[in-house]
């Protein structure tokens, strides 16, 4: 009983093997608010793309009354069942807060230079430009990370 007190005691005071000293969850975003200026009135989307990987519109949840369809596997299915592992690319997700101020979420990293695009309903673009992106950390720790909010983005569209 006295070794099991002792070694609990010493891993509190070891660094790296407390239990006090372990990262918690990981998932967070990463932003960036982009401001536009000059005619925004023909603007539908912005668009960020980097390290091949572009933003599209933050998805809108809508409210359902129908019940979720969950499917289970029977015994012999799970016997059988193979899952393909694949990497997946997550988008940005890009959200219109007023008609000159857009919002744009990444998933955890962020690339460093990107190009960003006003595009027209039709997919016409109305501006565009090589933008770099000094993010700061605004949450989290240094050891563990954290949510980053990089510097404000302005896009000049001509009137």
């Amino acid at each position: 009983m006295i070794g099991l007190v002792a070694a609990f005691l010493l891993t509190l005071a070891v660094p790296g093997c407390s239990v006090f000293n372990a990262c918690p969850a990981i998932a967070w975003n990463n932003t960036v608010v982009v401001k536009l200026e000059g005619g925004t009135r023909d603007v539908s989307v912005v668009e960020l793309c980097g390290d091949g990987v572009c933003s599209v519109p933050a998805p809108i949840l809508q409210q359902s009354d129908d019940p979720v369809r969950l499917e289970t596997l029977d015994p012999q299915q799970l016997g059988t069942f193979t899952p393909e592992p694949s990497a997946i690319q997550l988008p940005y997700f890009a959200t219109k807060i007023d008609d000159s101020t857009w919002n744009i979420s990444i998933e955890m990293a962020s690339p460093d230079k990107a190009t960003l695009r006003a595009l027209s309903a039709s997919g016409d673009v109305l501006a565009e430009r090589e933008v770099s992106l000094s993010r700061v950390r605004v949450g989290g720790t240094g050891r563990c990370g954290g949510p980053a909010e990089a510097d404000p983005i302005s896009l000049t569209i001509a009137s």
